[in-house]
């Protein structure tokens, strides 16, 4: 499969007024204004912009430790997980990864109880058990930038799940993130590259 073209974002690769600041890199979030923001934010910005009649389109950004921290909090077992997922149980886990001293990574990739609730509308019990026994080897890396889905008006359920690697013009894609895309094809779920394009 093309990373670069699968699955259709319908979203805009065009980025423009590129400043440094630091170690980043920021554009602007609309040539209008002066508003500046990182690539991955660029990207939420728009998908969350995006019109349907029967949706609203929603997304995060996924910390790099998210599958490990979400096994660390929650269990192992992912069957077990749906007992778990509320706030008070989250709040209790981040307590005790808190109390842990060494699991701030973890801490700090632990998403919210709204983001738990849609990976698993999108990715279901065995594909996240799948990405969990995955994560659990230390040496894997390469989660993606972004989980971006779109949330049924009515139900409020999440669907149409895009997990998505942002890069800028020339950035390489590292092996970890080139493997991990394939993973997550394989599984049956959307995961791609989103490669910026600059303009002046």
């Amino acid at each position: 499969m093309d990373q670069d073209t699968k699955p259709s974002l319908r979203i805009s690769h065009l980025v423009y007024g590129r400043k440094n600041e630091g170690n980043r890199v920021k554009y602007l979030v609309d040539p209008s204004n002066d508003r500046f923001a990182i690539p991955e934010d660029i990207i939420l910005i728009r998908w969350r912009q995006r019109k349907h009649p029967n949706a609203s389109f929603s997304g995060v950004r996924l910390g790099p430790h998210v599958w490990r921290a979400l096994s660390s909090a929650l269990g192992r077992d992912c069957e077990a997980w749906p007992s778990k997922m509320t706030e008070t149980a989250l709040q209790h886990s981040r307590e005790e990864l808190r109390a842990g001293g060494d699991n701030q990574p973890y801490l700090n990739s632990l998403p919210s109880l709204a983001t738990l609730e849609a990976l698993w509308s999108i990715c279901g019990q065995e594909r996240l058990q799948q990405l969990v026994d995955r994560h659990s080897d230390a040496t894997i890396f390469g989660v993606p930038d972004l989980f971006l889905f779109a949330r049924d008006w009515n139900t409020q359920k999440a669907y149409m799940g895009r997990f998505v690697e942002v890069k800028k013009p020339g950035e390489p894609l590292s092996d970890g993130q080139r493997e991990e895309i394939a993973f997550m094809n394989s599984l049956g779920l959307h995961a791609r590259l989103i490669r910026l394009i600059e303009r002046k």
